[in-house]
């Protein structure tokens, strides 16, 4: 049996770690052994030991770049010289970079790692964007696969010259078949709305998700048509600015935000549409998700998104165009006939895209590989 050891660095429940997850409950348990290493104390810890596996806690790992980072680095160095893993499987910048170094100093046959969005991002000072693209390029000379979670980061770096072709990889992110059976079931009983059209979403409020904005359009569109209603699920450093704005223009009653909740399909049947306006993105499990129930999704046009989200399933808005979001959802108060049917497409799509024996099948493969 295989040990097989996968990285991340908090201890969530949200996207990044979600994929763990969901990769893990797919594999073959007599063919690896499991093991999770993160910084303690979250709920990802929970999910980790109802599943039986390993967990490994990392008490010093955190998301800003810190004199901590060494104390991790030798951490990570003593754990793979304990365990002995076959495979170690990073996530995300930070454990992507300490990860890959330490697992190739301590002769780790296989390194892989999936790159969840690139840390350099436009719009960053050059010098910021340069250190970030620099840390990627010396985590993949350690590694020996590097998994991409949509074509166009892929290409981006392969462009840059950050690694080479051999090395790359795209596999879509996907959600099991228990969850997509539950989803698909919400989507086949979805009816055409009435009174109301509530238009929802689930992010974190943080710059990345451009979720000031976000807010603000929601509010000026309330402001001039009473049948929109909004609930943006989620928490984050921009809650408490998000809840203000909407106190200021005075329809706290038609956008709402409740707060984080892990378990989102109860939310998704009584959404109409879902939003994510984000300035980046990977491959959200959150739009996956909505298609799958049978939303319409509002996208930034940005390419990761456009991946995903195409005119027959949904609609794409130019980056920062507030004044385009702000007619589009006035526009879904007056006539919700034609995102309706996208909503029908979007079910279609988003299965053809993402396979989740697809996913489980090609990580397999590498593993063995």
């Amino acid at each position: 049996m295989k040990k097989l050891l996968h990285i991340q660095l908090l201890p969530l429940v949200s996207g990044v770690q979600r994929f763990s997850l969901h990769l893990l409950d797919g594999l073959d348990k007599t063919e690896f052994e499991i093991y999770m290493a993160f910084q303690p104390g979250g709920e990802l810890e929970g999910e980790v030991r109802k599943r039986g596996y390993h967990f490994l806690a990392l008490p010093t790992f955190c998301h800003p770049i810190s004199a901590k980072d060494m104390l991790t680095f030798v951490h990570l160095l003593w754990l793979f010289r304990r365990y002995r893993f076959d495979i170690v499987h990073t996530n995300s910048s930070k454990p992507g970079l300490l990860g890959r170094i330490a697992a190739r100093l301590c002769h780790v046959p296989l390194i892989v790692h999936t790159m969840h969005g690139t840390a350099f991002q436009k719009g960053q000072p050059l010098l910021t964007y340069g250190f970030y693209a620099l840390m990627e390029l010396k985590g993949n000379l350690f590694g020996h696969k590097t998994v991409f979670v949509n074509n166009s980061d892929r290409e981006k770096c392969l462009s840059m010259h950050l690694l080479p072709t051999v090395k790359a990889r795209t596999i879509y992110n996907a959600i099991p078949p228990e969850l997509t059976l539950q989803l698909n079931t919400i989507a086949e009983q979805r009816t055409m709305p009435d009174k109301q059209i509530i238009i929802g979403s689930t992010l974190r409020f943080s710059t990345q998700k451009n979720v000031i904005r976000l807010i603000t359009v929601a509010c000026k569109a309330c402001r001039q048509e009473p049948k929109l209603k909004f609930i943006i699920l989620g928490d984050g450093e921009h809650f408490a600015l998000c809840q203000a704005i909407i106190k200021s223009y005075n329809v706290s009653n038609q956008v709402l935000l409740p707060g984080w909740d892990s378990d989102i399909v109860p939310w998704l049947k009584v959404f109409n549409a879902f939003v994510l306006y984000s300035r980046w993105e990977a491959q959200p499990f959150s739009i996956i998700e909505a298609m799958s129930s049978g939303l319409p999704v509002i996208g930034s046009a940005i390419p990761s998104i456009r991946e995903l989200v195409d005119e027959d399933s949904g609609y794409l808005i130019a980056l920062d165009d507030d004044a385009s979001l702000e007619e589009l959802f006035i526009s879904l108060a007056i006539d919700f006939q034609p995102a309706y049917r996208k909503g029908k497409q979007a079910v279609q799509r988003i299965t053809e895209l993402c396979d989740y024996n697809s996913m489980i099948d090609d990580y397999t493969a590498i593993y063995r590989g």
